[in-house]
Formats: C-alpha cells, structure tokens, sequence
C-alpha cells in the first residue's frame, strides 16, 4: 500500500535545490488537482515532448525568434511575402505615349503601338517592337488584365459610327469588346475592358483597336495616358 506524505510544505534539507523523485520516476498530478506555477518562474527542457497546443493562447508572434511559420499554418513559410512567392509578379503597365495619337486606317482592326510603361517588373512586355506582354518561364498561373483605348475622329466632319476592342492571345483575338453609336455619332470615344485568365509560359497578348467613322481616317490617342494595357499575376 502505497504510502502518503502529508506536509504544508516542503523545504531542502540544504541549499536551495529540491528534488521530487529518481531517474525513471513517473510524477503524477491527478486529475482535479491543480499545479500552481503562476508566480514562479519555469524552466522548461531544451526540447519539450509533442502535446497539444490547444491550451497555448495569447501567443505574441514578436517573440518568435527563428524559424518560419508554413503558409498552410497562415504564415508565408519565408522572411518576407516576395520570398514566399506571395508578390503579384509579373506586373507591367504600358501605355500610348502622353499627348500623342497612332493613325489607323477606317475600319481596320489595328494593334496598339503602347509605347511607354509605367512599370514592368520582370521586362516581359515589348514596348520598342511587338508591344507585346509575353508570359516568362516559370511565370505561368492567373493574371488580371485590363485595358483601354482612346479614339478619336480625325477632323470635325468626321463622327464616329462604331469602336471595337481586342485582345489578342498567341496571334489570335481572344476577347472583344464593342459599341455602336451610329444613333449619336460622337467625334471621340473612350472604351475597355478586364479579365482574369489562366495562362500558359510563352503566352502573349497584344492589344487591338478598330474605329468605323463616316469619313476621313480615325486615330488612338494617348491624351492624358487614356491607352493603356496592363496586368499582374494573381496570388492564388
């Protein structure tokens, strides 16, 4: 039968250590009762057993001194969100050149020289040759673009009758958008759109524009940076 010790408490015979128990002694705390350890100070292991954390509340992740957290556990399993891959790149923004205009021919859908950027992280669109974006390797994923493209009449007898859009993807129109204004014929007009798409490494995209008026040749202005094509991949 096992034996009971009944103390208020329990001092060293000498010095100022106590030690409860030998090398291979199990030391239970029985259901019901309570160890008090809130104003004293604990010295955990070096290495503590596997337990369960549904008890560790009021965490202060200041405190974390090493080590990153897994995105699946809500952190970025990196030091920053770029090193994680959690940054929205490939990104680039390219307009047609302030103040400028592009002639088109009446009627003809025709690509948008964009040839100017505001920012192109990766240098994946061609504003010199192709004005082009084109999806770099290891870049593939979902992407945001949007675009829009100012047109204007070409004199004042002129109005416009009918605008169109495109955006083309490996050489072919992809998207389109339009508008009919042969019941008000304005001389200029201001269209876009956006989409998400899912893309491809090697994919590219370009940027169509069409303007049917009732005479003389149309153009694409760029006044107030109003042609514009831009994009970014999603973080998904």
């Amino acid at each position: 039968m096992a034996s009971v010790l009944k103390v208020d408490k329990l001092d060293p015979q000498s010095g100022t250590a106590l030690e409860i128990g030998t090398s291979g002694d199990t030391v239970t705390v029985p259901s019901g009762a309570t160890l008090d350890i809130s104003s004293a100070t604990l010295t955990p292991p070096a290495t503590l057993p596997a337990s369960s954390g549904v008890n560790l509340t009021a965490l202060n992740a200041t405190n974390l001194g090493s080590g990153t957290v897994a995105i699946a556990r809500g952190g970025t399993g990196a030091a920053t969100l770029a090193a994680a891959g959690l940054s929205n790149t490939p990104a680039f923004s390219s307009y047609l050149a302030n103040n400028t205009s592009q002639a088109i021919s009446d009627g003809v859908l025709t690509k948008v020289t964009l040839n100017t950027e505001w920012f192109d992280s990766d240098s994946t669109f061609d504003n010199s040759t192709n004005y082009r974006f084109t999806c770099p390797a290891g870049g593939a994923g979902q992407y945001l673009f949007c675009w829009q493209i100012f047109l204007y009449a070409a004199n004042t007898s002129s109005n416009i009758e009918y605008v169109n859009t495109k955006l083309y993807k490996n050489g072919s129109a992809f998207i389109g958008t339009d508008m009919d204004y042969r019941d008000n014929e304005p001389r200029s007009v201001v269209i876009g759109n956006s989409v998400i798409l899912d893309i491809a490494d090697a994919d590219y995209f370009e940027l169509y524009g069409l303007v049917k008026q009732n005479s003389g040749s149309p153009s694409f202005y760029g006044g107030d940076r109003q042609t514009y094509f831009s994009g970014m991949r999603l973080i998904t």
